[in-house]
């Protein structure tokens, strides 16, 4: 086991496209958070208590789909460029190597997830500091915020290494990522109206945020049950995942 998470987490850290997302990611935040919301605060946002936290849950909830492309990119080129056999060779069960990526993914989006948050607060701090203002006092729950975050943060990018391993193509895996929140849940919504609610990525969305027009329509449910509802995607999705990664193309 011990040698299956090692290679994985050695071909996260030798892949190119890992610095270039997580290096992109960052100067979104850096433009967003520390220009757009720091350097340009207006009095509202200078005097609202819970700014930093209504930064961060903003980060959380803009910037992790980078690390879920990362969790993507991870398995898809081994796809794309036929090396899965290598992969699938190199130990004795199938599921030591899926359980291999699910740890190193996991690992990448907790650091990523606490990276962007605390680098997306220190930015709206430097950009406030550098126009010569300052916050007002913050009021900043660190628990609540950690948990839904990281949780947040954790399963875009199980439900990105889910999709690659349904899927078994790149492209797929990422146009689904982006077309199921941004347009299929959406259109979705107007045949389910308050069912809607139990789609997977509109409940993740409300683990980091109960507003929006959605919620305000149907009412929101709370963080706890948001995430009850992405579990039970996770795992059903995961479920068939395991059994097709076990049986493709095997001898």
């Amino acid at each position: 086991m011990i040698p299956a998470i090692k290679a994985e987490f050695r071909k996260l850290l030798t892949v190119r496209s890992t610095y270039f997302i997580v290096g992109l990611s960052l100067l979104f935040v850096a433009f967003m958070a520390g220009f757009i919301l720091g350097y340009r605060a207006d009095v509202t946002m200078l005097r609202n208590p819970g700014a930093l936290s209504g930064d961060i849950i903003g980060a959380a909830g803009g910037m992790t789909v980078f690390g879920a492309l990362v969790a993507i990119l991870l398995f898809s080129h081994e796809y794309r460029y036929n090396t899965i056999m290598y992969t699938l060779t190199s130990t004795n069960s199938r599921s030591k190597i899926l359980l291999g990526k699910i740890v190193a993914v996991t690992a990448f989006s907790v650091v990523f997830t606490l990276a962007v948050g605390a680098f997306s607060a220190l930015s709206v701090w430097t950009g406030v500091h550098l126009h010569g203002h300052s916050l007002a006092p913050q009021t900043v729950d660190i628990v609540d915020l950690l948990w839904r975050c990281l949780f947040y943060g954790w399963a875009y990018a199980m439900i990105g290494l889910m999709l690659v391993g349904l899927f078994r193509h790149q492209i797929a895996a990422i146009a689904a990522l982006f077309i199921v929140p941004s347009t299929l849940e959406p259109i979705l919504t107007l045949l389910f109206k308050e069912k809607s609610l139990y789609m997977p990525f509109t409940a993740l969305s409300g683990v980091v945020n109960q507003g929006g027009a959605l919620t305000a329509q149907f009412g929101a449910f709370s963080h706890i049950k948001d995430v009850l509802i992405v579990l039970v995607y996770l795992v059903v999705g995961w479920a068939i995942t395991w059994l097709l990664f076990l049986h493709r193309d095997a001898n």
